[in-house]
């Protein structure tokens, strides 16, 4: 069982939500910060707005000392963001929380019972969504794919970052090293005891929606490569049926000179070597962006700057 009253951080990134940021203070603080029995620190995170997102963030930090800010010195993506926040995060456990309120803030408070419960990773589960018919489609292959060839066996995730997590499972998160990372999956590697919260995801308040199906496609895409090993077997499972194609034709040709018939002529041959060819370059991209991950991973650059945060607006570059 958990103390009788926990601090909790909640890690919110943030791009180019200037017009959303005041609702979603607005909705944290009815939702949150008016507990008694928990106390919350929001921990908003500009990664690398142009709108004036930052400006914005300043005043809500300023109007209340629940909230705090970092502003990355450009655009880093997502998941750094959220790494970033995570670094800086000091409560007991860590949800991360959008800022277009589709994922209600009060659903933390389900969160944080089931945690308290005993749980160290608690998922928010969508039950219902207002994304759309093809993106809520992509989201469900995208999920079941990811559960049987890349998730750990028994995990309870879901896809999506809406999420709690303990202070023991944060600190094995901070260990993780790689650039190429995806939030969820890294948290679900860990493993520890896990529950679900089911809930309904609603229509982003204000804004546009930076997350398109070429994000989702993405993302599956780099959880693959960093978590299966279903792609290099794809690869092998496909040059053996390349050579196995390779010897029917093969013998079709002797066959056919054999019994005197003419050998296919240039039109087949040509298709032949277009397609064996196209094959050998799309193999050769896959083990490509395998040594480019890997020559990311060995240069060991930041995964990224803070140039603010609102505890030091004079603005102090840091590395992460």
């Amino acid at each position: 069982m958990k103390k009788t009253s926990p601090f909790v951080t909640i890690v919110t990134p943030v791009l180019n939500e200037q017009t959303a940021l005041a609702d979603y203070a607005a909705a944290v603080s009815s939702a949150l910060l008016c507990r008694s029995d928990c106390r919350f620190e929001v921990l908003i995170v500009d990664d690398g707005s142009t709108d004036g997102s930052w400006g914005e963030i300043l005043n809500l930090c300023r109007r209340n000392p629940s909230f705090k800010g970092i502003r990355l010195s450009r655009n880093f993506g997502i998941h750094a963001a959220i790494s970033a926040g995570i670094q800086r995060a000091s409560g007991d456990a860590v949800v991360i929380l959008a800022c277009d309120l589709q994922d209600p803030p009060a659903v933390i408070n389900r969160f944080i019972e089931k945690w308290r419960a005993g749980a160290r990773i608690v998922w928010g589960r969508r039950a219902s969504r207002q994304d759309g018919f093809w993106r809520g489609r992509v989201s469900g292959i995208f999920y079941r794919i990811l559960r049987k060839h890349a998730m750990p066996r028994g995990s309870k995730f879901t896809t999506g970052s809406f999420l709690l997590a303990d202070r023991k499972v944060i600190e094995c998160f901070k260990s993780f090293g790689e650039h190429n990372r995806i939030t969820f999956a890294l948290v679900a590697w860990t493993g520890f005891d896990q529950d679900v919260v089911d809930y309904d995801r609603v229509a982003r308040r204000a804004g546009q929606s930076k997350w398109r199906i070429g994000a989702l496609f993405k993302a599956m895409y780099d959880a693959f490569l960093s978590f299966s090993l279903l792609p290099v077997r794809l690869i092998t499972l496909l040059g053996v049926a390349v050579f196995i194609m390779s010897l029917a034709m093969g013998v079709y040709i002797l066959v056919a000179w054999l019994v005197g018939n003419p050998a296919p002529g240039w039109t087949s041959q040509m298709l032949a070597l277009f397609f064996f060819f196209g094959l050998q370059f799309l193999l050769l991209g896959i083990v490509g962006e395998y040594l480019y991950r890997i020559y990311t991973e060995v240069t060991h650059r930041p995964l990224y700057f803070i140039a603010e945060s609102s505890a030091d607006e004079d603005g102090h570059d840091a590395a992460g």
